[in-house]
């Protein structure tokens, strides 16, 4: 016995010195501490070691939201996210949903329905990860859609939209997708309207999950105190058999309508009555359409460098809107450019601040509008737009936000998600590099695409007396009245 053990230990050892090494999992290193792999059914994982504190953050995120709505079902993804804390194969009810996060000593967990996003997250101990893990995975891919809970969820649900009715601050927001936005506003509104979470069935939700509720269109986001190749291992483990029902990526993209570039065939000048806004101010956005990645993802790195150049406070762009005396603008605070990059509903936009709100608000208005127009169009006559060292601190600026979103993991697993959502992980990886190869050529033809001679809409924010006040001269310039009743797609119908 004691010959045949030493001869079985000999063969282990010779087979072993002579067997391959397993093969290990193809990864990308974003930086130094953060990886992201891909998982056989197209579930893509993103991890962000941080060793600081003993903690595990937990996220899953699908593509779906407001941008997969139709005008028929918007409002049922907010409710699906509502529907996963209600119970699935594992934890039978809400009841059983909330002992298990107790249980793991959760600190915080929530979930959003976004314009292209829905999401689901909480932070756990460390030693909890695979719980955790576990969790999510029962929540995603088997909930158990119970038909009581289902209807008391309907109601809150309900609720919560009519409260945005009444939210000026909601209902702003609303106006502007709806007018910019208009083959589609639902796909803009995740919120939805109430007859369509009225009359919603199970058998709706669990349409959305087979379609949408997938691997290859989602992504699992792990950060804190872990191990890349752990995470890995677990991932693959619990998440490996998940299916995508033979549901294309395709299938996912076409129901996301193809919004105008131009959907004014004028400025659209629109004044919005606003209690919360003091009467010696008023507030107008100038929103024009911009490059959506989808699209024009070439366009979105000239528009992020001219964007970044007009917010220099030092810069002439700045100096020349508040040194104008007809304007009344406070100061380098009351002033904003915006782009974000979207898939499809990109908007470039300027914002200002004035004071001074009952002298001929709405003229003024229009000048700045005007003002605008003629600092972009002059642009194209200047040799030079962004001068070499404005765009060396503008690419410093970003390097250096690189730095700090990877301090904490969650900052840098944000900054990740938003990039697999609105674009792709190589969008991210390029992003510092292509924006600094864009070039004065680049910006021009930005301009020339969605700037030059284009119409955007024009909303002024004015407290509700002096609206009253001037009223005479909003209908002279063609203002349009905006009421609650006026931004929900949902009253046109």
């Amino acid at each position: 016995m004691k010959l045949k053990t030493l001869l079985l230990a000999f063969f282990v050892c010779v087979f072993s010195a002579y067997a391959k090494d397993p093969v290990k999992p193809e990864y990308l290193k974003i930086n130094d501490s953060t990886y992201c792999y891909k998982l056989e059914n197209g579930l893509t994982l993103f991890i962000a070691e941080n060793h600081s504190v003993p903690l595990a953050y937990i996220e899953i995120a699908v593509r779906a939201g407001g941008i997969t709505q139709t005008k028929d079902n918007a409002g049922l993804f907010h409710l699906y996210e509502h529907m996963m804390f209600k119970g699935n194969k594992k934890f039978k009810n809400s009841g059983a949903v909330q002992k298990a996060l107790s249980d793991m000593g959760t600190a915080s967990w929530n979930g959003t329905t976004g314009i292209e996003c829905v999401n689901y997250f909480f932070t756990i101990p460390k030693g909890e990860l695979e719980n955790g893990l576990d969790f999510w995975n029962n929540a995603i891919r088997f909930p158990l859609m119970d038909k009581e809970e289902f209807e008391v969820e309907k109601k809150v649900v309900i609720s919560e939209i009519q409260g945005n009715v009444s939210d000026p601050d909601r209902y702003i927001s609303v106006y502007a997708q709806k007018k910019l936005f208009p083959k589609a506003p639902w796909q803009l509104d995740p919120s939805g309207s109430v007859k369509n979470v009225e009359n919603a069935t199970v058998e709706q939700l669990k349409e959305i999950q087979k379609h949408y509720y997938i691997p290859g269109n989602a992504a699992l986001f792990v950060g804190g105190d872990v191990s890349h190749e752990e995470v890995f291992e677990l991932v693959k483990k619990i998440y490996g058999s998940w299916t995508n029902n033979g549901v294309s990526i395709k299938e996912i993209e076409d129901v996301t309508v193809h919004q105008s570039d131009e959907p004014f065939d004028k400025p659209f000048y629109c004044v919005i009555p606003y209690e919360k806004i003091p009467p010696q101010f008023a507030h107008v956005d100038i929103m024009y359409r911009g490059p959506d990645s989808d699209f024009d993802e070439k366009g979105t790195y000239p528009a992020d460098l001219l964007t970044f150049h007009l917010r220099n406070p030092d810069g002439k762009v700045i100096k020349d809107l508040l040194s104008d005396k007809t304007l009344k603008i406070p100061s380098v605070y009351d002033l904003s450019v915006g782009y974000s990059t979207r898939r499809r509903t990109g908007i470039i936009s300027f914002g200002a601040s004035m004071a001074g709100a009952e002298t001929k608000i709405a003229d003024r208005t229009v000048y700045l509008k005007e003002k605008i127009d003629g600092i972009l169009n002059s642009f194209l006559e200047d040799e030079c737009i962004v001068d070499e060292e404005s765009k060396k601190g503008i690419i410093r600026r970003l390097e250096d936000d690189r730095v700090l979103e990877s301090e904490t993991f969650k900052g840098m697993l944000s900054t990740l998600r938003y990039n697999w959502v609105s674009n792709n992980i190589d969008y991210y990886m390029n992003y510092v590099k292509n924006v600094s190869e864009a070039d004065d050529e680049d910006i021009r033809q930005l301009l020339k695409r969605y700037l030059k001679n284009k119409n955007p809409m024009i909303a002024l924010i004015i407290n509700p007396a002096v609206y009253e006040k001037c009223r005479a001269d909003f209908d002279r310039l063609g203002f349009v009245e905006v009421k609650a009743e006026d931004a929900f797609w949902w009253n046109e119908e």
